[in-house]
């Protein structure tokens, strides 16, 4: 599960050098929360946290930390500058304390519940804390950083998760009901096929007045021949899956067929291809090329033959029920085979039981509204990015937008045919709406409130600072070079043998 805001990274990544080498006795631990002693180790690694989002927030508001190049430089602008109407240190400071209260309240909420850990998830953090020592030891040697507060950080990590299967897992404490994710789901999911057709030529440039003509004419020809089908499911979605095809085949036609020559010099020319368009005796619309100074014979690229098969295979499970005998369980699927001929191609597309290509359709994610933007008016909102482009999304967003009626949609540079579909018809257990995708819509739905209510378990909880300790352990000494350093050494370790 991804905490956005909480959770340690399992293999602990964030590290610091920091300019104490060790904890002294009256140091060794930092503060204590509700009767919790706080390791020192526990707060350092808060701190480095803190410290790396210092920077963030400072380079949002405008800071560029220009120059800066050792960590004495990036200490220098920490000293002279404030965050919150706070000093950076006191920030960082602050930062840091509250992260270890809500460690501390993970940890006594833990405890309340009575719940623990599997052998396998102790043998996990064990493991953890071993490629951690082995990445980062002397990181954390200098920084004062023991190997049970990593240990400590882990494990914490996993009790969160299993506080979160408590409160909002299946059959959790707060009852969130499956039926109120599917509909989240559904609401927040757009479900669309498009034709996108260029109008550049095989090279990429802009069609001029002619050359775009003829692309409008093709898509005119591919709404008529879409709203025959109208008003008959399969059949649409069928011939909106060949024109796909088809168009996708004559937009590669064009950059084959580009004709090359010389020059005087020897050097290569090449002329790109004009589309034209062409109509066979049903009437049907086909592509041709004609390039500088020659014409090609008319060729359609429009369907010959369509043949189908449909196969039903059967499959049989072992399973084992709640006494550990085991039981089968047979369950049967059936396929569609579909065979498509054209003048240009054969393609064959294996489809599921209702006879749609998914690998031709796209699932959109619903954007933040400017209602929920009002909601959270003190959050960040993310800038919604745009499949396959605004005018297309405005389109399939809009409530009022018909299913199963084809749309021809102008940009700029490109039109779009697009078709929007019912999300609903494809949220199955097989399909979209399976296991993960379950948890994941139950995360988004619900993962603020959870981090809210950990948030406030700790604003209830006493803390008491070790003044000794914070006065010890000078935050600004963090060593943001040395960090980044370490970080990428590990990285490279682990992934540069693949390239990066």
């Amino acid at each position: 599960m991804n905490f956005l805001r909480r959770a340690a990274a399992a293999a602990l990544s964030v590290c610091t050098l920091l300019t104490c080498a060790s904890c002294g006795e009256n140091t060794a631990n930092a503060m204590s929360v509700d009767g919790y002693d706080v390791r020192a180790g526990i707060y350092l690694y808060y701190v480095t946290n803190a410290y790396q989002e210092a920077i963030s927030v400072l380079r949002e508001g405008g800071e560029t930390f220009e120059g800066a190049k050792e960590t004495a430089d990036y200490k220098k602008v920490m000293k002279d500058i404030n965050i919150d109407n706070v000093t950076a240190e006191e920030w960082i400071q602050n930062k840091a304390e509250t992260s270890c209260a809500t460690f501390v309240a993970i940890e006594r909420d833990f405890e309340r519940l009575g719940l623990t850990l599997s052998g396998e998830q102790l043998a996990a953090i064990e493991n953890s804390a071993a490629s951690s020592m082995q990445y980062y030891g002397e990181f954390f040697q200098k920084t004062g950083i023991g190997e049970e507060s990593v240990k400590d950080i882990i494990a914490n990590s996993y009790k969160q998760s299993a506080l979160w299967q408590e409160y909002y897992g299946e059959d959790g404490s707060v009852g969130v009901k499956e039926e109120e994710l599917y509909d989240h789901y559904a609401e927040n999911h757009l479900r669309i096929k498009y034709i996108e057709m260029p109008l550049k030529d095989g090279e990429g440039n802009l069609l001029k007045a002619d050359g775009k003509a003829e692309i409008e004419k093709m898509a005119e020809d591919y709404m008529k021949r879409l709203q025959k089908k109208a008003g008959n499911e399969a059949e649409l979605m069928e011939e909106m899956d060949f024109l796909i095809d088809e168009h996708n085949h004559y937009v590669t036609s064009l950059s084959e067929a580009a004709v090359t020559t010389t020059d005087d010099e020897g050097n290569t020319i090449t002329t790109p291809t004009t589309p034209k368009v062409t109509t066979d005796k049903n009437g049907s619309t086909g592509e041709t090329t004609t390039d500088a100074t020659t014409t090609a014979p008319a060729e359609t690229t429009t369907a010959e033959k369509t043949t189908e098969k449909t196969t039903e295979t059967t499959t049989t499970t072992a399973k084992t029920d709640a006494t550990g005998a085991e039981t089968t369980e047979t369950t049967a699927a059936v396929t569609t085979e579909k065979t498509t001929t054209s003048a240009a191609e054969t393609t064959t597309t294996t489809t599921d039981a209702t006879g749609y290509d998914k690998s031709k359709e796209r699932i959109l994610v619903v954007s933040t509204t400017a209602k929920e933007e009002e909601k959270k008016a003190d959050e960040t909102t993310t800038e919604p990015s745009y499949t396959p482009c605004e005018k297309v999304y405005t389109w399939a967003a809009d409530e009022k937008t018909p299913l199963l009626k084809p749309e021809l949609i102008k940009d700029d540079e490109v039109y779009y045919i697009v078709l929007k579909a019912d999300i609903k018809t494809r949220m199955t257990e097989d399909d979209l709406w399976n296991t993960n995708a379950i948890e994941t819509e139950r995360e988004d739905m619900y993962n603020d409130e959870f981090l809210d209510m950990l948030d406030e378990m700790a604003k209830n909880l006493t803390v008491k600072r070790n003044e000794r300790a914070f006065r010890r352990y000078k935050v600004l000494d963090v060593d943001t070079i040395g960090y980044q350093n370490a970080l990428y050494s590990a990285y490279m370790s682990q992934y540069g043998s693949y390239g990066g």
